[in-house]
Order: structure tokens, then sequence, then C-alpha cells
């Protein structure tokens, strides 16, 4: 980049902090019938059927580069000993410690002594955590243990390979996306799962484009100087995952959390959910399709009073073939939807578009001001995001889409955090599933709560969904 291009997209990017966060102007959430579709039992066998007689090449992309630090957050307490000691959620953890998979011999023998009160909390804590121990501490979520199984305990990365597998298709493919440092470690437990378990599948990996990471300014709005002379940046957020979803060749794509994937044998529910997604893709693809080689506006109404895909606004045509076409061609995605149960994180909603339409979008609460009407549209919505996505990247014509030109750039992220000991503040660029699927077209469907099993604390792994059958 030319000085003169780096000084403007350095001043660019300091003109949105000083802007702060864009809001979106919600009109309501998306609810049960209206914005979010059903599918009964009988659609949902046929929709399966469909997935398991069409012959297709899947790929499941998974944002595996997050840490799994904060899953142990609670255990880092600087609590006086006397208190640290007798507070619930260690003597949870510590109590249970059989239960998480990564709990061995050497453990073992530890957890004895503090049984025997001959150790600390925090030293057996520290054994588990720390450096001199397993290191979870500064391990990536992928790679720690979450599943104990016959053939021996499983991290998340492997698991969800092994889950992906049961969908039992033509091919089914793996993307990861990773930190470049733990590459090593990741083709490790590859390598450990081949052994273990005798498969054909096809895994790769890469990084977070180093290119999209964000210039972080100080308090007065300076960028920041390191030692070596170069500026300090920060990665900017799953949006830069985009990217990475460009480069890929793939035409349907499968997205998911790295953190929520059940014990293998508790799977069965997700399982049948993907297969209904898949199929509701392949169903809904084929009747755009059809709908593009034969424009129609009343084709169009009919087929959108089952799905949903678009609002009364953006129906607001006329029935003109080049106007349906442009609104049908653009890349198409499922969105599963469980029912709201307090978790924090996106949901399904009505917006405006900055064109004055409304259309739907998953918008997470940062985006939405502390206006008393618009706070209240939020607290009304039903549903929640889980990332359970099915996606369809190609035209009609059999071209990948350039997904970029979907991109509401305008839906970005100001970050505030602490640097050294000092406030910092950088841009996230528009989430993969918010503003860089903005333009998409988007089906949300309801999908049962017990789909998600997120692991956000180490905890979570003593729920039924996370332990072997009895």
């Amino acid at each position: 980049m030319q000085d003169t291009d780096l000084i403007q997209h350095i001043n660019s990017q300091k003109n949105k902090i000083q802007s702060g966060s864009p809001k979106i102007e919600i009109i309501a959430p998306c609810v049960l019938n209206d914005g979010i579709i059903a599918i009964g039992d009988i659609e949902k066998s046929e929709l399966i059927t469909i997935f398991e007689q069409e012959e297709k090449k899947l790929l499941f992309f998974v944002p595996a580069s997050g840490s799994g630090s904060r899953m142990f957050d609670f255990l880092l307490s600087t609590a006086p000993d006397e208190v640290f000691e007798k507070d619930q959620s260690i003597l949870q953890f510590l109590n249970n410690l059989e239960c998480f998979a990564f709990y061995d011999e050497e453990l073992r023998l530890m957890h004895s002594k503090w049984k025997d009160g001959e150790m600390s909390s925090r030293k057996l804590i520290e054994l588990i955590i720390g450096a001199s121990g397993k290191d979870f501490s500064s391990s990536p979520k992928g790679l720690i243990p979450f599943h104990l199984t016959e053939e021996g305990p499983l991290n998340a990365f492997q698991e969800h390979i092994l889950q992906g597998l049961l969908l039992e298709a033509h091919k089914t493919q793996f993307h990861f996306t990773i930190q470049e440092s733990f590459k090593s470690n990741f083709l490790s437990c590859l390598d450990e799962l081949g052994k273990k378990f005798e498969n054909d599948y096809y895994v790769d990996f890469s990084i977070q484009n180093p290119s999209t990471d964000s210039y972080a300014f100080d308090e007065s709005l300076n960028t920041i100087e390191l030692q070596n002379g170069h500026l300090l940046r920060r990665p900017a957020g799953h949006g830069a995952l985009l990217e990475n979803l460009i480069d890929l060749n793939n035409q349907i794509v499968l997205i998911k959390n790295i953190d929520n994937v059940q014990h293998l044998n508790s799977s069965e529910k997700s399982i049948e959910i993907w297969k209904t997604l898949c199929g509701l893709l392949l169903k809904v693809k084929n009747q755009l399709q059809q709908l593009y080689e034969n424009p129609s506006l009343e084709g169009l109404l009919e087929f959108n009073q089952r799905y949903q895909l678009y609002t009364s606004e953006q129906l607001n045509l006329d029935d003109d073939t080049g106007q349906i076409k442009k609104l049908i061609n653009r890349p198409l995605r499922i969105s599963g939807m469980v029912h709201n149960e307090g978790k924090a994180g996106g949901g399904p909603f009505f917006v405006k578009t900055p064109n004055g339409d409304v259309s739907k979008q998953i918008i997470e609460a940062v985006q939405v001001s502390n206006d008393e009407s618009q706070q209240k549209l939020l607290s009304q919505s039903t549903h929640f995001n889980p990332v359970m996505l099915v996606l369809d990247l190609f035209d009609f014509e059999g071209n990948k889409h350039d997904l970029k030109s979907f991109r509401n750039d305008d839906n970005y992220f100001v970050v505030n955090k602490m640097y050294q000991g000092k406030n910092i503040s950088f841009i996230e660029l528009p989430g993969l599933w918010n503003g860089a699927m903005y333009d998409w077209n988007t089906l949300f469907v309801e999908i049962p709560i017990d789909t998600f099993t997120p692991v956000k604390t180490v905890l979570d792994l003593l729920d039924s969904n996370h332990q072997p059958k009895k």
C-alpha cells in the first residue's frame, strides 16, 4: 500500500471511530410465521429425502482461531484464599474434575491430593490450565478436549469432523480458520484422529488475512507505534473471514461455531437438522432457479408466501423481468434460529435499509441504539442466532457470486480494549453473518434449542449433551 493510500486508510478508520458504531433501525423482530418459518414433521422428512437423494459436495466452514482462555476465566479469581476455596463455581469444577475429557492419570493423582487437603485449589487449577500444566489458558478453544469417547478424549476440532461425517454426503470437506502459530497442533490432532477413526475426509486450514487487520488508536486518536517501528494493528473480527470464504471454490457451505458441538453419541438431532436445512436450501434454490428462468411477479409472491425470503417492501416491484432477476440473483443463506432463552448474541429482525426499504438481518444488541422504542423492540425478540447456517455461494449460471458486493461496509463495529494498561480503539469489519451478508437472500427457520449446546465456560461440559451416555 502506497503512503498516500495508507494515510487515507488510517484516516478513514479514525473517522469511523470518531463517529462511533453505526446504529441500525429495527422495524420489528422476526417471529414465527412472520419472518421465521416452521418446518413440520412431514416436510422435514421430505427435505431430508431431498438431501439424501441429491449428490452434493458439502464444506463445513468453522472459525476456530478463538482462544479457550475465557472458558477458565472464573478459575483465575484474585479473591483471598479463604474466599477462593469456598467459591461454588470453583468447587463445582474441582469436585467434578473426573467428568472432564482432559482428566488423566496425572490429574487423578493431583486430584486425590486436593481431596485429602494436601494441595490447594489454586495449585491444582494451575496444573490444569497454567503454563506448567496443560496450558489451556493459551490454547485455542478448538484444541481443548471436550468429550470422552470409547476411543479416548476428543477436542472440539476433532468432533466437528466426526459429526460432519455423519451427514454421509457424497463428499464432505472441512475448512477451519486458525492462528498460524497453532497449525502444527491442529495437524497433530488431525493425525491422532486418523489413527482412531478410519474415515475418508478432507481437511484444510486458512489464516485470517493480516491485511484485513485494523489500526489501533489511543485515546487521542493517534496511531500507536511499536518498538519495531510498525503501527499497532488488531484483527478485525469474524467479518474479516469473508476473505477466507471468498477464497473457497465450494458452492454449498455450512457454518457453525467451534464451541457448538455435542458429544458424538448425542449428535443425532443436530445431524437431522443439518440434513433438513441442506434439503431446504436445495429445494428453495431449485424454485428460485425456475423463477429466474421464467420471471413472474405472481410466481414470486406465491413462492414468498411460504418461505418469506423477502419483505413486502422488497416485493413492491413491477412485473419486470430485470427487477425480479436482480432480486433473486443473490447469495442464498438458510439460517437456523432457536428460541431465545437469554443467551447473548444476535437475533433476526426486520430493519430499515439505507435506501428506505425493509430487509431481514441478523442484528447484535450493540448495533441497536439506546433509544427507548428501539430497546423495546430489541427486548421483544423471540429467537436467537446459534450460527447454524447453510449457504449457496453460486449464481444461476454456476458462477460464484462476488461476495464483497453484497456486504454493507457501513455496519462496522467500534471496539474499545486495553493494551499494556492503556485504552485503545479499533474497527471491526461488518460481522460475517451480520453486515457481511447484508444483501443476501435470507431464510430464517426455527430449529430445536437442543441443537445449541455452546461451551462458553468449562462448566458447560458437565451438561448431558457433553457427557457420554450411560
